[in-house]
């Protein structure tokens, strides 16, 4: 498919949502081992494994071998502005689903004295469809955008006695339209990051994340009348900080968290591009049997970008945005 063949303001919208919505977005990143046990509801005890494993006592879970798990989760959303595109918040507006197998094996555990590391290989294989057609919206109808995402990647995680916990590792991103089954994004992404979680009561947990890494990818379709476009566009380099709260009550887990993310591009239409995301998000989490959950969600995020393009035109009409969502889901998780 061909993004670039719309009208200026139309194709960058649509260009933005079609393939930034995927990339820019804080839920492509390697992920946090810490920080998902903490958040774990289906595993009894779980806030007292995480506080002990990555708190200030040496950790406790040095079971060696090989382990794994495999999962699978349907979500459903209502989300306003669901390609990000500039202007107010009910600009466009879509039910989306999502559906998601996961699986990963934790490949024995190495004990280095004062602490230990712990290689993980994990990947995913996810299904986006947009449900909702409106003739009034500025693109009627989104299902043309649904999109399979693989992803692949091998993390290691160095828990400290200091209660520390320190990841580094490569993920491999790969998007494909359902519509064309055409390759429209890969990337490769190469980070690093640090978690620490702590008691903030007996019920509650606080959990400090942060990471930095560099996305190295590739963009199809490019080569349209707007020259400025490049296959590597999309490249950036990013700093995350982020912050939890994890409470538990009877069943229930409560997730509030709130993230801070600064890009910088460099290429093609994005030289010289900055961003600042904020993400503010909410998860309620119950457990209605052992390794099957239900989450209910709502999150917000507002993106500002500084910079602008080759012919004096700021980027913050193009790519600041805010949007929101709210919906629920359900997760199946089996470990061996």
């Amino acid at each position: 498919m061909n993004k670039y063949l719309l009208s200026p303001l139309v194709l960058v919208s649509f260009a933005s949502g079609q393939v930034n919505e995927r990339v820019d977005s804080t839920i492509r990143a390697l992920p946090s081992p810490t920080l998902e046990a903490a958040s774990d509801t289906t595993s009894a005890g779980s806030t007292d494994a995480v506080a002990s494993d990555t708190g200030a006592q040496r950790p406790l879970k040095l079971d060696s071998g090989i382990s794994g798990q495999f999962g699978y989760d349907s979500r459903y959303s209502y989300k306003e502005n669901p390609l990000g595109a500039p202007g107010v918040l009910d600009q466009q507006s879509d039910g989306v689903w999502e559906n998601r197998f996961h699986g990963r094996a934790k490949l024995g555990v190495y004990d280095m004295d004062s602490s230990i590391v712990t290689p993980f290989l994990g990947g995913s294989w996810a299904m986006t469809d947009y449900t909702y057609k409106n003739a009034d919206d500025l693109i009627p109808d989104l299902s043309a955008l649904n999109h399979n995402t693989t992803t692949a990647y091998l993390l290691f995680l160095l828990q400290h006695e200091s209660g520390w916990a320190f990841r580094g590792g490569v993920m491999y991103s790969n998007d494909r339209s359902t519509e064309n089954d055409t390759e429209e994004y890969m990337e490769f992404y190469p980070s690093i990051g640090a978690t620490k979680a702590y008691a903030l009561s007996e019920q509650a947990l606080g959990v400090i994340d942060a990471s930095i890494g560099v996305h190295l990818g590739n963009i199809e379709d490019v080569d349209g009348p707007l020259s400025d476009h490049t296959d590597d566009e999309l490249d950036h380099a990013d700093l995350t900080a982020s912050y939890s709260i994890i409470y538990s009550f009877d069943k229930f887990t409560v997730r509030p968290s709130y993230s801070l993310s600064y890009r910088k591009y460099e290429n093609g239409f994005n030289s010289d591009r900055r961003d600042l995301l904020h993400h503010l998000s909410v998860h309620l989490d119950y457990p209605i049997a052992e390794s099957f959950e239900l989450s209910v969600f709502s999150d917000y995020s507002k993106r500002k970008s500084s910079g602008s393009d080759s012919q004096g035109d700021p980027y913050s009409s193009i790519y600041d945005f805010k949007k929101f969502s709210v919906g629920a889901g359900l997760g199946l998780v089996a470990s061996f």
